[in-house]
C-alpha cells in the first residue's frame, strides 16, 4: 500500500513537471511585436528624459489642481443652506 501511494506521487510529480515544462515552450503561432530599444544616441536619451521629466511635472500639477478644484467645489457645496446632501 506504501510503495503504490509513493508511485502514485512520484507518477504526479512526474506529469506535473512535464506540463510545466510544456506550458514554459514559447507558441510558434504567437506573434511578438517590436520591443522597446534604448536609442543609440546620447543627445537623444538627454532631450527623451528631459522631455519625460517635464511630462511627469505636468501630470503632478494637473492632478493638484484637479485636487483643489474638488476641494473648491466641495467647499462651496458644504457652505450652502439647502436641504440636499451632496455626498
Amino acid at each position: 500500500m506504501k510503495l503504490r501511494t509513493l508511485l502514485l506521487i512520484a507518477g504526479g510529480i512526474l506529469l506535473g513537471y512535464k506540463l510545466a515544462t510544456r506550458m514554459r515552450e514559447d507558441d510558434p503561432y504567437v506573434v511578438k511585436g517590436p520591443q522597446r530599444e534604448t536609442s543609440g544616441s546620447a543627445p537623444l536619451r538627454v532631450v527623451s528624459d528631459q522631455a519625460q521629466r517635464a511630462v511627469d511635472r505636468a501630470s503632478v500639477l494637473s492632478l493638484g489642481a484637479i485636487r483643489r478644484t474638488r476641494g473648491a467645489i466641495q467647499a462651496r457645496l458644504g457652505d450652502s443652506d439647502d436641504d440636499a446632501a451632496w455626498n
